[in-house]
């Protein structure tokens, strides 16, 4: 039968140093990874292969080509994705993005800097089976 696969996050973020972190983050917190520079080339990605290990979005919201909202609308209006956790990450805490992003029915938003903490944490209310007793070994 094999090993089952490891449960996957998609990241979007522009910025290459954030985005190392959130894979660093993300990997120590046993997921796969797969991350993109923009929106689009994360949303190419899920097109193209099945996508059965998704588990979750994570995703900068100011970012060239396709930004965070318009990937949280494609993901909110395509079957299988409909209901996939999509965490909002950015600089930005202006409200009319959070108000945005919540009407898009985001699951989460964080705002930058990300830390091991915010992130575990977020992601410990969305998957707590998965991750109460992965945070409490690290």
């Amino acid at each position: 039968m094999g090993i089952p696969p490891k449960d996957r996050i998609v990241v979007a973020e522009d910025s290459a140093p954030n985005r190392n972190i959130l894979v660093h983050l993300l990997i120590r917190l046993g997921f796969e990874v797969n991350s993109f520079k923009d929106g689009q080339e994360a949303w190419d990605f899920m097109q193209s292969k099945d996508q059965k290990n998704l588990v979750a979005v994570i995703s900068d919201i100011m970012m060239p080509r396709m930004d965070g909202l318009q990937l949280l609308k494609l993901v909110r209006s395509t079957e299988p994705f409909k209901k996939l956790p999509f965490l909002c990450i950015s600089a930005v805490a202006e409200r009319e993005y959070i108000l945005e992003a919540k009407e898009l029915n985001v699951t989460g938003y964080l705002l930058k800097p990300v830390t091991f903490d915010n992130v575990s944490n977020k992601l410990k209310e969305i998957f707590p089976r998965k991750l109460n007793n992965k945070i409490l070994k690290n």
